[in-house]
């Protein structure tokens, strides 16, 4: 059986951010560098979508010339932080460099092609059908998918069979989704109730987004470790 214990891989993500600080600030620096061009008119961004969902009318918009280059700016941040992060955690901090981007062709088109799945597959049910409950629905089914994530970032081949147990499978979508969504509420109010605004709700989605890095991997390891002690005989 591949349990994943909720409450030890919990605490061990929080444990191993706090015991690789340092490490994990170096590898954040170039991707933030890369990213900010897109960072800084994503508050922009965010005004006109409260706009449109409000059922506000669109006067006119105004993006940069550039948005386009600054939004693959931005996505190719995410890569070179997210595969780092993966290595920084299966492979320990030797693996990671990060003054050195990720310039490997085959692992950004593998990683680039694997988030654009698992957008597109929980997004496009929603949209046909209207019923947003559907992309929990969908991401519940494909979750172990995204342990690729960690296996393109160690360069080990793509597995799309898993054979998790059921158990397995509802703790890795809890600690994957319905956990950093409910962290996330949770301080979005505690922050309009002590009145910090999105200062806090900006600080914690930082927080959650790098835990769940982690604790993605954490997952992948416990699961190959326990999968490798079954086969030994």
């Amino acid at each position: 059986m591949n349990s994943l214990p909720i409450n030890k891989i919990f605490l061990a993500g929080f444990a191993f951010a706090l015991t690789h600080w340092k490490k994990i600030i170096e590898i954040s620096i170039l991707p933030v560098l890369i990213s900010s061009p897109f960072l800084m008119v994503v508050p922009e961004l965010l005004g006109l979508m409260e706009q449109v969902f409000n059922g506000g009318k669109l006067i006119e918009v105004v993006l940069p010339e550039n948005m386009m280059a600054y939004l693959l700016l931005f996505f190719y941040g995410y890569i070179t932080l997210s595969i780092n992060m993966y290595r920084l955690v299966i492979l320990g901090e030797q693996s990671v460099n990060g003054l050195i981007p990720v310039i490997k062709i085959n692992k950004i088109v593998r990683f680039t092609g694997l988030t654009l799945f698992v957008g597109l597959v929980t997004v496009i049910p929603v949209m046909i059908t209207g019923m947003p409950f559907l992309q929990l629905v969908v991401y519940f089914l494909i979750i172990p998918i995204t342990l690729n994530f960690v296996g393109i970032a160690i360069d080990q081949p793509s597995k799309y069979k898993w054979n998790l147990s059921f158990t397995t499978h509802a703790n890795l979508f809890f600690l994957q989704a319905i956990l950093p969504a409910l962290v996330a509420m949770l301080f979005a109010a505690l922050a309009n109730i002590i009145g910090l605004g999105s200062t806090l709700e900006w600080v914690v989605k930082v927080v959650v987004f790098y835990w769940t890095l982690v604790t993605l991997a954490l997952c992948y390891q416990l699961i190959n470790a326990t999968n490798n002690s079954e086969k030994t005989p």
